[in-house]
C-alpha cells in the first residue's frame, strides 16, 4: 500500500497531506509570508501524528508552481531536501491544478465540466489553466499560461464551466464569449488535492529524483517592488 506526503506552499495557503496505510489526513493553514517558519514542523507534525518516520513514506508529492515567487522557492527547498535526506522519488503537480482538483472535490460535477483555475500573477498578469473534469480527476485541456486579463478566453462549450482562485478578480476583463455557472475567488491550492495528484502519478511512474523538484514560474523575470 502506498504511503504519500504532499506539500503545498504556493499562494497565502500552505498545507501538508499524508497517505498512510489508505488514511489520508491534511494540515491547511492561511500563514502569509510565514511559510519558511512553519512549513518543516508541519511536515514533523503531520508524520509524528501518524506514527511514522520521512523513511516510511514511499514518495513526496508538491505544488511545483505557477505561483507566488517566494513561495515555490520554499517548498522547491524543502521537498528537496527532505527527499536528499531519505532517497525518495518526488512527484512535481501543477499548482493550477491542484486548485482545479480541490474544487472537484468539493463540488457535484459530472464528467465533461469545464474548472478553470486563475492565480493573480501581479504586474496586471494571471496564472491561467483550464481543465476538464473526467471520472474524479482535473484532466488538464491545454498548457498552464501566464497572460494578460483580456486575452483570457475560451471556444465554445456546451459543458459547464466553473471558475476558481484570485485570478478571477480580474473576470470583467476576461473574453470568455460566455456566462460561467460558479466562480470562487477565495479558493486554494491544497495539499489533499496534491496528494491526489500526485499518488496517480507515482502510480503511472511519472516521478522525477529529488534535484529536479523544480519550481515552474512561467515568467522569466522577477520584478522586485516595495509596498
Amino acid at each position: 500500500m502506498i504511503s504519500l506526503l504532499a506539500i503545498e506552499a504556493s499562494t497565502e495557503a500552505c498545507s501538508v497531506a499524508l497517505l498512510h496505510k489508505g488514511k489520508q489526513r491534511e494540515d491547511f493553514r492561511l500563514l502569509p509570508r510565514a511559510h519558511t517558519r512553519y512549513l518543516l514542523p508541519m511536515v514533523d507534525q503531520i508524520l509524528s501524528e501518524e506514527g511514522i518516520s520521512l523513511s516510511d513514506v514511499d514518495a513526496i508529492g508538491f505544488s511545483a508552481g505557477p505561483g507566488s515567487f517566494t513561495g515555490l522557492r520554499v517548498c522547491a527547498g524543502v521537498v528537496q531536501g527532505l527527499a536528499f535526506s531519505a532517497e525518495k522519488p518526488v512527484v512535481p503537480i501543477s499548482t493550477l491544478q491542484a486548485i482545479a482538483q480541490a474544487e472537484a472535490d468539493r463540488l457535484q460535477l459530472s464528467n465533461g465540466d469545464l474548472l478553470l483555475p486563475a492565480i493573480d500573477a501581479r504586474m496586471d498578469e494571471v496564472y491561467w489553466g483550464q481543465y476538464r473534469y473526467s471520472h474524479g480527476f482535473a484532466e488538464q485541456v491545454c498548457e498552464d499560461s501566464l497572460r494578460r486579463p483580456e486575452s483570457v478566453s475560451l471556444s465554445a462549450a456546451e459543458s459547464r464551466v466553473f471558475g476558481f482562485g484570485s485570478g478571477w478578480l480580474y473576470e470583467s476583463r476576461f473574453a470568455l464569449g460566455r456566462p460561467v455557472n460558479e466562480i470562487h475567488v477565495d479558493a486554494y491550492p491544497r495539499a489533499q488535492a496534491v496528494l491526489k495528484l500526485a499518488k496517480r502519478a507515482y502510480e503511472r511512474g511519472e516521478f522525477v529524483v529529488a534535484e529536479q523538484a523544480q519550481p515552474v514560474y512561467l515568467r522569466d523575470n522577477v520584478a522586485w517592488q516595495k509596498s
